[in-house]
């Protein structure tokens, strides 16, 4: 207690945790993926891992993706539903697996983790390519050349 007192005192105020940023939509398209949030998540990270190793968090259980190379996506603090009321309220209620109209490097997409602020996705691409994450907004977009 006299801690807190303490900080409070010396007018230190702990930072707020950032927002969860709240998914609405995924559009796989031939060269790249959008993805649409209420508010941008703080951070957005993409890294190549073997096919194999593309798995659901929580169960482990394997993620089929076509394509020959597999970029894992992750968006923190991030989610598919907003738990911050008293209620459930589903805000992505598209599909778990994405496949793009057309011909282009992105093969198929598919959700690989949506728990505790942490939501990752899976692109399959037809190599190993050169990508792009950029932010518009509230939107995350992934390029691939």
């Amino acid at each position: 207690m006299h801690a807190i007192a303490a900080v409070l005192a010396a007018g230190l105020v702990a930072a707020a945790p950032p927002p969860v940023a709240l998914l609405t939509g995924v559009k796989a398209q031939p060269s790249r993926v959008v993805f649409t949030f209420r508010t941008a998540p703080k951070l957005v990270t993409g890294v190549y891992v073997p096919k194999s190793k593309v798995v659901e968090s929580g169960s482990g259980r394997r993620v089929p993706l076509a394509g020959t190379a597999a970029l894992v996506l992750r968006f923190t603090p991030a989610a598919g539903a907003d738990l911050s009321g008293p209620t459930l309220k589903i805000t992505y209620k598209g599909p778990k697996r994405l496949r793009p109209a057309g011909r282009g490097p992105v093969r198929e997409v598919a959700r690989t983790s949506d728990f505790e602020s942490e939501l990752g996705w899976a692109v399959g691409l037809d190599r190993k390519r050169t990508f792009r994450i950029a932010r518009s907004g509230p939107n995350v977009v992934v390029t691939f050349s």
